[in-house]
């Protein structure tokens, strides 16, 4: 039959055997078996490798002997005793001050083993290594898989699961997201020392140190979306027992939690769709206070800053049920107080998803996240739920602006513009986002038509006015010289029968030309970004 072992710091560690060292012996020394005794000579009836336990019959009335105390200890050290466990609260209420002195003087390691503990709990615990290694195994990873399973039913149960994670391995726990991220950690681990020791080896080591920590990690995939669970130890021999149980059993946990949380998403996507179309409908001043409550389980403070936002794909297609879920997600991590409605735009508008957002500190990161896929538009901040219809046109606003600025960016993913907040968008860009009149659109085509420019001379118009009207930098970018740009502008100036120097020239050539140049001029500051 194959045999394992455990050691010192496995039993001195475990929860509920009540153990506390008054001398700290050697954690890595190999436990074979526990014995009670209370004889003089207790090494002649022991095997080596043996934890003592004894309640200290042998020091009433000699409580102060350390000729006693001491030749117990040499006992126990010449028959390879590993430690002695003292009990106390049933003869002594604190190990007799002889046997802790003599136990000091030969640095052999004392431990007081709790009142309410019985000893046979300690014998059952360190016998369990005369057991098969995997009898052994399975019986404590069971127990760590009831611990585990108790974190479902926690109000954040992720961050439960990886706490009591943590405790089990008797170090840290994280989990990471693919870009680095962390979702939930505990422990003192150095975790950013291992993030970038897994983004080093590009995810492929399931097995590393760091520093005086030994690592275990693991891939999981859930619900299409990537991330890496990880283990952290100082002591080696845990992470070899039972790392691989762990993670499994971690990993199952995780897919039931999502799983469950899905079931949550599906109700809170329902439930503030609801509310959010309230809101867009009107309600009066009146009633705000009874809506703030209502808004208060999706993380709302009273009359905090708001902003609605609009959002679309690029082609105007639904957008895909994982992306509605991430945001969702996103929100309930960070907190941001949140109402979703993912056909909020109905056909009325071209954004394909309504929302209504805490103007918190957390709101830039969630922003970023809907505009690495989509296309996103926000209102001015606003406290008065009762400007809530308002507030909404003036995110479909800045949606048309954030589409119309990422469909001139072609293909420079730098250039990107995808999202817009309508604070901070120029009168021209606001004017021109509104033009929903056939005879504005119709205008605006014309004016165009009537100055018949070529291809050469529109290029030159719309550098021009995307450097600031500086000739030189114009120049530059073209290529030509100076004198060709001076030339071809005084060419429009023919054409269009009026000065470039002229206010009301530069404002009808900007409307006309104002997508051109703000794609140019994205263009241009991705460009300076990028040579940072």
């Amino acid at each position: 039959m194959v045999t394992t072992a455990i050691s010192l710091g496995d039993v001195v560690n475990e929860e509920g055997l009540g153990l506390r060292p008054l001398v700290a012996g050697d954690l890595k020394s190999v436990v074979l078996a526990a014995r009670t005794s209370e004889l003089g000579d207790p090494g002649r009836w022991v095997e080596p490798g043996t934890v003592m336990l004894t309640t200290g019959l042998l020091f009433i009335g000699h409580e102060r002997d350390e000729a006693q105390a001491l030749g117990l200890i040499k006992d126990l050290r010449q028959a390879q005793t590993v430690a002695m466990f003292f009990g106390v609260g049933v003869h002594f209420e604190e190990v007799p001050p002889a046997l802790v002195a003599a136990a000091r003087a030969e640095n052999f390691p004392l431990y007081t083993v709790a009142p309410e503990v019985p000893f046979y709990a300690i014998e059952n615990f360190v016998n369990q290594s005369k057991l098969s290694a995997d009898a052994y195994l399975l019986k404590r990873a069971a127990g760590f898989t009831n611990d585990l399973l108790q974190s479902i039913s926690s109000d954040q149960p992720i961050d439960a699961l990886i706490a009591r994670l943590a405790a089990s391995c008797r170090g840290s726990a994280v989990l990471y997201e693919d870009a680095g991220r962390v979702v939930a950690s505990a422990g003192e681990g150095p975790i950013r020392l291992i993030w970038s020791e897994i983004a080093r080896s590009g995810g492929t080591q399931e097995r590393f140190s760091v520093g005086r920590w030994d690592v275990m990690g693991k891939t999981l995939v859930l619900r299409g979306k990537t991330y890496r669970l990880v283990l952290a130890s100082r002591n080696s021999t845990t992470l070899d027992d039972l790392g691989d149980v762990l993670l499994q059993t971690t990993q199952r946990l995780l897919g039931a939690i999502n799983g469950i949380t899905q079931i949550g998403l599906s109700r809170e996507l329902f439930e503030n769709a609801q509310l959010l179309v309230t809101l867009q409908d009107g309600i009066s001043p009146s009633r705000e206070h009874r809506y703030w409550s209502r808004m208060h389980p999706f993380r709302f403070t009273a009359y905090e800053e708001l902003r609605a936002v609009a959002i679309s794909t690029p082609g105007g297609e639904p957008a895909p049920k994982h992306l509605v879920e991430s945001l969702l997600q996103e929100a309930a991590l960070t907190g941001l107080g949140l109402l979703l409605d993912e056909n909020g735009g109905g056909t009325r508008t071209v954004s394909t998803i309504h929302a209504l957002v805490a103007n918190s500190a957390v709101l830039a990161t969630w922003l970023a996240l809907a505009g690495a896929e989509l296309v996103v538009g926000a209102s001015e901040p606003f406290s008065e739920l009762a400007s809530t219809p308002i507030a909404f046109r003036e995110a479909e606003t800045a949606l048309e602006i954030a589409r119309r600025r990422t469909a001139k960016a072609g293909l420079n993913p730098l250039a990107l513009k995808t999202v817009v907040l309508l604070d901070e968008v120029d009168l021209a860009s606001w004017l021109l986002a509104r033009r929903e009149a056939p005879q504005l659109e119709d205008k605006m085509r014309k004016f165009v038509a009537s100055m018949q420019l070529d291809n050469d001379h529109i290029e030159t118009l719309v550098v021009y006015l995307a450097h600031d009207q500086d000739v030189g930098r114009t120049a530059r970018y073209l290529y030509v010289h100076a004198n060709t740009v001076r030339y071809r502008l005084h060419k429009c100036e023919e054409i269009l029968e009026a000065p470039l120097s002229a206010a009301a020239t530069i404002a009808n050539l900007y409307l006309a030309f104002q997508d051109d140049v703000l794609a140019l001029k994205d263009q241009l500051a991705a460009a300076d970004n990028g040579k940072r």
